[in-house]
């Protein structure tokens, strides 16, 4: 794929069509290949003791009382700040699930020399991302619309328990889009383009490199790249949310990552900060109600005292590498209010997306817990 855009997202929406892989802390050390020393900042925010390192059973499929965490979003379009002045585009049936768990990885699926020969299986975590979205496109000038189209993005990212600082071990991208192709077309043929790609990454068991594969067009290439020089944690894109999940959420947290991007050529430089941005009144209700529904919320109020709902923490992931600025989104989790009874989790309840050439924002917001790992 031709295009080398240095935006950061795991919902790929709107056509953000990169691929971040990568691997930090691997197998329990504190950097890849032991050449750089990486600091472990993973911590298991989606347990009730945040400080388990490892995977609880109940979290493996296949194990008694598994149960994994679906949770359902709703995308919808805000082009409140949208300033592109050629075209605009507008989006519909927006639906963004996520089902993370854990299970046994085969290492015999992996590319020769990629494996340890005295491992054959390997207790890891999955994350799973499925994105359903239309979008049309109009030109400003002319009135000129296109007709809807269907866009989609299914990811599924394979890697180790926070202990290991998340490092990855198999990551796959399947992206279907009608994406913007600049920021002043000529025409309205020239607003978008189609991109039909699939990424897949495999990383070998010591984690200083990463096969990756790019399918596009009916043709495949693939690319080795070295992970063993890394000033700082390297994680797949496909597992951004899970990542940045079990950092040190706060209004203060501020740290460098690395992500690796097939469709951007290489490793780069990404800040993760934490922002004051509070949920507005009627969406911590929201959010609050579907919570306490799956035994993730309760009340902290005294007696006498209104509940305020759900606290949150707001977090930026920002392209920091040269002289380049790619695009911030920003999360919102759960705030984690007690480090040894974590009730809430740190769920995602909301991501908030922009869209490249100034088109407007994609809002993800909480919609449905189908599943919650509570008991794991």
């Amino acid at each position: 794929m031709k295009h080398k855009a240095k935006i950061i997202a795991a919902a790929l929406a709107a056509g953000m069509t990169v691929t971040l892989t990568g691997c930090g802390g691997c197998m329990g050390c504190n950097g890849c290949g032991g050449t750089t020393v990486i600091d472990t900042i993973s911590r298991s925010n989606w347990f009730t003791a945040t400080s388990y390192n490892g995977i609880q059973p109940t979290f493996i499929e296949g194990h008694d009382n598994f149960s994994p965490e679906i949770i359902t979003y709703g995308v919808t379009y805000d082009d409140t700040f949208a300033s592109n002045e050629h075209f605009a585009l507008d989006y519909k049936d927006g639906e963004y699930t996520t089902e993370f768990y854990a299970t046994e990885y085969d290492w015999s699926t992996a590319p020769e020399s990629y494996a340890d020969s005295k491992v054959k299986t390997e207790v890891v975590y999955v994350f799973k991302s499925k994105l359903d979205i239309s979008v049309k496109y109009k030109m400003k000038k002319s009135g000129a619309e296109s007709d809807w189209f269907k866009d989609s993005v299914e990811t599924v990212s394979y890697f180790r328990a926070a202990g290991k600082n998340l490092s990855p071990v198999y990551s796959h991208q399947k992206i279907v889009s009608t994406s913007p192709a600049g920021y002043q077309p000529a025409t309205l043929e020239d607003a978008y383009r189609a991109i039909n790609v699939t990424y897949e990454n495999f990383y070998s068991y010591d984690c200083e490199k990463v096969l990756a594969y790019t399918t596009e067009n009916g043709k495949t290439e693939s690319k080795e790249h070295n992970l063993t020089k890394l000033n700082a944690a390297l994680f797949d894109n496909s597992s951004l949310y899970i990542a940045v999940r079990s950092m040190k959420l706060s209004s203060t947290l501020s740290q460098a990552i690395t992500l690796f991007s097939t469709a951007a050529g290489g490793a780069d430089t990404y800040a993760v900060a934490g922002v004051e941005s509070p949920l507005t009144d009627t969406e911590r209700a929201t959010f609050t109600e579907k919570l306490k529904a799956q035994g993730l919320y309760e009340s902290t109020a005294k007696e006498d005292e209104e509940d305020k709902g759900v606290q949150s923490t707001a977090v930026t992931v920002s392209y920091a590498g040269g002289n380049l600025r790619g695009s911030s989104q920003t999360i919102w989790y759960a705030a984690i209010t007690d480090s040894d009874r974590n009730v809430s989790r740190a769920t995602m309840l909301k991501l908030s997306v922009p869209i490249s050439f100034g088109l407007g924002t994609l809002n993800y917001s909480l919609k449905e817990i189908q599943s919650t790992l509570w008991n794991g």
